[in-house]
């Protein structure tokens, strides 16, 4: 496990232990930003993660490779169902989001239309998509922490902002 991933899942074990654990309170679609915590940040000394909690943190970083391709990386594309993580880090240099989708349609097959009165997206209120949950706009350098419950079955994880779908921010999630 590299340092900063360890630095973040111990961020999250914070995180949760502010929530309430995994008790029954709710967390459920929790944003929190990571102060420190980014993709140029110098590791601190790691602190306890609750047991398990690992099985369902995925790490997501966002950004662009060159003017007309951007990306979405997982650290996983599986995980058990239930409360899951992402820590989602902006690694470019443009403004991104990171949304969750509950379909059975591939991340790669949504067609491109007008979503909200923008061109050039998905619709996320079209027949068979599901919106569970979504960080909104994050500038770049930030890092996030987006918590949902999640059932089995079949997500694609996008970037909706106009045109980054299209240049490639889609990836396939699944959850067992």
């Amino acid at each position: 496990m590299s340092r900063k991933l360890l630095v973040a899942v111990a961020a999250f074990g914070l995180l949760l232990a502010a929530c309430g654990g995994t008790g029954t309170g709710s967390a459920e679609q929790t944003v929190v930003f990571i102060p420190g915590y980014g993709p140029n940040a110098t590791p601190t000394p790691a602190t306890a993660v609750p047991l398990g909690a690992s099985s369902r943190v995925v790490t997501v970083s966002l950004g662009e490779t060159d003017a007309t391709n951007m990306y979405i990386h997982l650290s996983s594309t599986t995980v058990p169902s239930g409360k899951v993580s992402f820590i989602v880090t902006n690694e470019g240099s443009k403004t991104h989001e990171f949304v969750v989708l509950s379909t059975d349609t591939p991340a790669a097959d949504f067609p491109i239309v007008s979503f909200e009165g923008e061109a050039n997206r998905i619709d996320e209120d079209a027949k068979g998509v599901t919106n569970v949950g979504e960080t909104g706009d994050m500038e770049p350098g930030t890092s996030m922490v987006l918590t949902i419950d999640l059932k089995e079955g079949h997500y694609a994880v996008v970037c909706n902002l106009p045109g980054h779908y299209a240049m490639g921010m889609r990836q396939d999630f699944w959850v067992a």
